[in-house]
């Protein structure tokens, strides 16, 4: 079977099997026909790769190609699939992509997450002695905690939130897809005091929106993406964080803190309602020359 030919029966195998979506199956066959060109150009064949073969693909692709990081996180994840299928279904006799660490890439721009330090710093410049400061705490606390997307915040209804388990409902994710998000203690004990103190039953908005003197423009008017936006860059602004802060900031933030505390990029992808580590990988990045690191690490270890 030719290499191309391959290609189709994993594409195939994607669709139809694993019922990805169709947007996802488009991007893994893009991302696929690119790498058979790559190989072809440096006469490699696609059932004989080796991880060095990966790591130097990676590297051309940073430094050669001036591809963005992201673009070589979800290629280099999308390989990790193909190499997967081909393994498991025969096709080659050991996956070469199995040693390398989850994710290789350059650092992500500085903008792209924020150290705990800068998170204590926005969360201990609210008043939480006023409504709308508690209100704010509880936003970026949870946000950080969740990695919750603006729309999905903004959407909350006290419904979706169980303050006797501690548990959260994403009920309209992207795609219509919802997910249970089980909350920390601190979180968790956060969440209750402010139900104690502002209410909320049913399907009244977790977080509403207040006016500048901190009054609530009606009763359980929801709080906007807008607002949120706003509400986050003027905060992050006045406590000097010179980086560019909006909501997807703390998306970027749980997921790079939650992976840097050892948490697997499979319950990453969980957390944080994607189809496939595909999406997950362009939140979070490790160096190319920690993942030599690893790999030899990994070769001396199995060769001990």
């Amino acid at each position: 079977m030719s290499e191309k030919a391959l290609i189709e029966e994993h594409v195939r195998y994607l669709e139809k099997v694993r019922n990805f979506r169709p947007n996802t199956v488009r991007k893994h066959k893009s991302d696929c026909l690119q790498w058979l060109k790559y190989l072809g150009e440096h006469n490699l064949e696609l059932c004989k790769v080796t991880e060095d073969n990966l790591l130097s693909w990676i590297d051309y692709r940073q430094n050669c190609a001036g591809v963005q990081d992201a673009t070589i996180a979800r290629g280099l994840c999308v390989l990790r699939t193909l190499y997967e299928y081909l393994f498991q279904f025969g096709k080659m006799h050991r996956n070469p992509a199995e040693s390398l660490p989850d994710l290789i890439c350059r650092p992500p721009a500085e903008k792209a997450y924020l150290r705990a330090k800068e998170c204590f710093e926005l969360l201990d410049a609210f008043d939480i002695n006023t409504d709308i400061g508690f209100r704010n705490y509880i936003l970026l606390a949870l946000m950080w905690s969740t990695g919750l997307r603006t729309g999905e915040v903004c959407a909350l209804d006290w419904r979706d939130i169980n303050l006797d388990e501690g548990t959260l409902l994403v009920r309209f994710g992207k795609g219509g897809k919802q997910r249970f998000l089980f909350l920390n203690d601190r979180i968790w004990e956060d969440l209750r005091k402010y139900h104690k103190r502002l209410g909320g039953t049913g399907k009244a908005p977790v977080f509403f929106a207040f006016t500048m003197n901190g009054a609530s423009k009606k009763k359980w008017a929801r709080l906007s993406c807008k607002q949120l936006v706003d509400m986050i860059r003027f905060h992050a602004k006045n406590v000097g964080i010179t980086k560019q802060v909006n909501p997807l900031t703390f998306r970027h933030t749980f997921a790079t803190h939650m992976y840097e505390a050892g948490v697997s990029i499979d319950d990453l992808k969980e957390m944080m309602g994607h189809d496939d580590n595909t999406e997950t990988t362009i939140y979070i990045h490790i160096t190319l020359d920690a993942a030599r690191r690893m790999l030899q690490e990994h070769t001396a270890n199995h060769l001990g």
